[in-house]
């Protein structure tokens, strides 16, 4: 049995989707069986799936009613099942975390990005579904951090302690179906990437 992971932020633009290809190309690299799941309307993960034609990586078309039970046939086949969820809270988003083993929200430095973490982590604690925050599109200085931080209150627990710098190599690779550290093995955003993979599975395995 694998594990699934949802994907969720209520706020446009914090690159959830970004993560989730990139965590997907870096198990598929490690010799995991890897099935991507893209309930999210924009369907942007579908389109880089289609343009990188990875044989590595299953994309498994699902919506509405039916994506609870895709999830949980996907886990019988496949030993790490993401899943890109549309931000609002609503009963498709229900469905993907109750199937999940764990429900990551990536997170822009802003207090914008914070308070839209707030209807996630509320489904996220109401089906009893571990979540972890993940910072992303972190610029190389930030002095207002504690501030931004410090709007999660007792949830600023939850944060990952791998971070994710806001690097072009992440949308550039996506452009062209790759991922960054396919552009640039010893690139930052390969590490990056590699001990986000590192950590997610660590605590997969503690879950």
């Amino acid at each position: 049995m694998g594990y699934a992971i949802t994907f969720a932020q209520q706020k446009g633009g914090a690159g959830k989707t970004t993560v989730l290809a990139h965590l997907a190309a870096a198990w598929a690299a490690a010799g995991r069986d890897v099935a991507i799941v893209d309930l999210d309307p924009q369907r942007s993960l579908t389109r880089w799936a289609e343009i990188r034609k990875d044989p590595a990586i299953t994309v498994i078309e699902s919506k509405d009613y039916r994506a609870g039970g895709d999830i949980k046939a996907a886990k019988k086949a496949h030993d790490f099942v993401l899943i890109d969820c549309p931000g609002a809270a609503s009963s498709l988003l229900e469905n993907a975390m109750r199937e999940s083993d764990l429900v990551l929200a990536p997170c822009q430095p802003s207090v914008m990005d914070v308070w839209a973490l707030e209807p996630v982590i509320a489904t996220a604690t109401k089906l009893k579904r571990p979540l972890r925050i993940l910072m992303n599109r972190m610029p190389p200085r930030m002095g207002a951090l504690d501030e931004v931080l410090a709007e999660l209150g007792p949830s600023r627990a939850l944060l990952l302690a791998t971070q994710i710098g806001n690097r072009n190599g992440f949308s550039k690779a996506m452009l062209g179906g790759k991922t960054a550290p396919e552009l640039s093995e010893r690139s930052t955003a390969a590490a990056e990437t590699y001990g986000l993979r590192a950590e997610l599975g660590a605590l997969l395995g503690r879950l």
